[in-house]
């Protein structure tokens, strides 16, 4: 078992210089912590995403639906769908687990 605060992990996001953190990365799967303060539209990935609202709020779109979204919501991207956020009003932190570490934000080259 691995224990994580994520209230830890925002203030280690906030004194960094990055927008990406990484919680943990196992053979199965993938979670990062990720602020969006000006988003671009995210490359669709192989496998599926779950993106858990920690704060913040503004509008997602998935595939062809748009939700408005604010902290505690739960969003579920299905693999190779395009996905972005927009019309942040308030900056954007996510829990973002990827179903493996292939997919990641930090395991990809950039």
């Amino acid at each position: 078992m691995t224990h994580i605060s994520t209230t830890d992990l925002a203030e280690e996001l906030e004194a960094g210089e990055t927008d990406y953190l990484e919680v943990l990365s196992k053979d199965s799967l993938s979670v990062e912590l990720a602020r969006y303060p000006n988003p671009e539209p995210k490359t669709p990935h192989k496998t599926d995403e779950l993106y858990y609202i920690i704060s913040g709020s503004g509008k997602a779109h998935v595939g062809s639906e748009r939700y408005s979204i604010e902290e505690g919501d739960v969003l579920y991207v299905e693999q190779g769908l395009e996905h972005d956020f927009f019309d942040v009003e308030d900056e954007i932190t996510a829990l973002v687990v990827f179903a493996n570490t292939e997919d990641s934000v930090l395991g990809r080259s950039h």
